[in-house]
């Protein structure tokens, strides 16, 4: 009788179970010794090593096959920990730079404004001392109330009144005396002594 499909797919699984059978504490030690020497071993090797543990040649590959599987993906698993680890360093510094960066910008602008305020209060204080000066480059004199007596506003005929001004009073006052400018009447001690 031929066998059907049922039974080849049984035969198939009876065969997949034997090859997947566990291996026993010293064929894996000595797998993981050969691995650590040879983690691609030629197909002698690997079939001398089956001999040697009574295992299949196949099973031989296939365990060596899974083993790199499973050190790369160990490996990959320690760099991305690494690289993590590595991120979030880089991640904690840029914030602090970050922070670093905004106190240093607050201190810039406190800096200019305590320098504007120092040129305007020495553009107060240079214009406070300056000494003015009329056209002709002469320093103008100036009392409390605010009077310009040398200034351009000053004409020939207000000199001219002045002058009309101080005659008349000359006219007042005994000019022979030792005081000058001497008048009985406002003032009984001399201003200026000869």
């Amino acid at each position: 009788m031929a066998p059907t499909n049922s039974d080849i797919w049984a035969q198939s699984i009876l065969c997949n179970d034997n090859m997947r059978r566990r291996f026993s504490d010293e064929q894996i030690k000595s797998l993981e010794n050969m691995f650590e020497t040879e983690s691609r071993p030629e197909l002698r090797t690997k079939q001398q090593l089956a001999k040697r543990l009574g295992l299949q040649p196949r099973q031989v590959a296939i365990w060596f096959q899974n083993k790199r599987a499973r050190s790369k993906s160990k490996q990959l698993e320690l760099e991305y920990r690494m690289l993590q680890i590595s991120y979030d360093n880089l991640g904690s510094k840029y914030e602090l730079l970050k922070k670093e960066h905004e106190s240093l910008l607050i201190q810039l602008q406190r800096l200019r404004k305590l320098m504007e305020k120092d040129e305007n209060e020495k553009d107060v204080i240079k214009s406070e001392t300056e000494v003015k000066q009329d056209d002709f480059g002469l320093p103008l004199c100036e009392d409390s109330r605010g009077i310009d007596y040398l200034g351009p506003e000053s004409d020939i005929l207000d000199m001219a009144q002045i002058a009309d001004g101080l005659s008349e009073i000359e006219n007042g006052y005994n000019f022979e005396s030792r005081t000058f400018l001497h008048d009985n009447t406002a003032c009984t001690s001399p201003l200026w002594e000869f």
